[in-house]
């Protein structure tokens, strides 16, 4: 199958590659960036277009032009950056994923699964959070993923579009951090690793659902696979684990007993992260397409760390 990630360059979007590759698909990404966040050798045979998502010229000639039968919508300007920029924001999240919706609708294309978020909901909801609860956003990120939810789902009903939609929350990797709020998560660990230190940009008891980039790649690849007649929506809540700050430094301090871990909470972001929900009800994931993370906060940071820990020896 040829298949398109979408922001194909970027941490989750650089680790889909393997999965995808391994089983026999041709992958093509699309990025603005020159090199994928992540390499492997499953990388020789992918090929990787620069162009804008809001070009829409540029996004319709790589579906046509590839033959492409399914996408992996995970392009977007994150969190932070879409504060700092807004404009940019609107212009790629928004009109990125119209151009997704109408090359997919165009070009045939079977399937289109959209990486959205849990910053879609706003704060004062229930724990756990229902996967139906208001969605009432407080960052622009979470205001261009509910939009792009809801305009995948119109194309679902408009126009037959296969479109799927997962939830993601915090998504933590090996030099995962990058432009969203929640990139404390990532560079807490890489920090204490390289320098030994690390300063929270949140409270010690803020705290963020965050999920780790293995099970993150699995549950999209999952929800692309999952039979048609086993799902009951186009969008569903996925949950991994919700520690605290400060047990999130206890874990890495256990593994890296020298570092020093310091706090200076940042107002803004730090509002943005405890609007967010901690409980993830994923009951429907679970029944539909059996979803289940499968990596807890241990297990985790061993594994980030030790791999933090290879490439510095390298």
């Amino acid at each position: 199958m040829n298949v398109l990630i979408t922001g194909g360059a970027g941490n989750l979007g650089s680790r889909l590659v393997v999965p995808l590759v391994r089983r026999g698909d041709r992958v093509i990404l699309l990025d603005m960036r020159p090199k994928p966040h992540v390499e492997s050798d499953e990388f020789r045979d992918v090929k990787l277009i620069q162009g804008d998502l809001a070009d829409r010229d540029v996004l319709a000639a790589t579906v046509r032009t590839h033959s492409i039968e399914g996408i992996f919508h995970l392009g977007a300007v994150l969190s932070s950056a879409a504060e700092d920029r807004p404009y940019d924001a609107w212009r790629v999240n928004m009109d990125g994923m119209l151009n997704v919706l109408d090359a997919a609708r165009f070009y045939c294309v079977k399937r289109v699964v959209f990486s959205s978020t849990v910053a879609t909901y706003g704060s004062g909801l229930a724990d756990p959070l229902l996967v139906d609860a208001p969605q009432w956003p407080v960052s622009l990120y979470g205001v261009t993923k509910v939009a792009g939810e809801r305009l995948g789902v119109y194309y679902h009903h408009r126009f037959g579009l296969d479109f799927r939609a997962v939830r993601l929350p915090a998504v933590v990797a090996p030099r995962g951090a990058g432009g969203g709020v929640s990139a404390f998560c990532s560079a807490a660990f890489e920090e204490c690793v390289l320098k030994r230190e690390y300063e929270f940009y949140v409270k010690p008891t803020t705290r963020a659902p965050m999920l780790y980039i293995a099970d993150a790649v699995r549950g999209l690849l999952d929800l692309y696979d999952a039979p048609e007649q086993n799902l009951t929506r186009r969008v569903y809540n996925i949950a991994g684990i919700n520690p605290s700050a400060e047990e999130l430094a206890g874990t890495i301090q256990r593994n890296l007993p020298e570092v020093r871990i310091t706090y200076s909470p940042d107002p803004v972001r730090t509002s943005i992260v405890e609007s967010w929900p901690c409980r993830i009800d994923d009951s429907d994931a679970r029944r539909d397409w059996n979803w289940k993370a499968n990596w807890d906060l241990e297990r985790m940071a061993g594994e980030i760390i030790e791999v933090l820990q290879s490439e510095l020896a390298s």
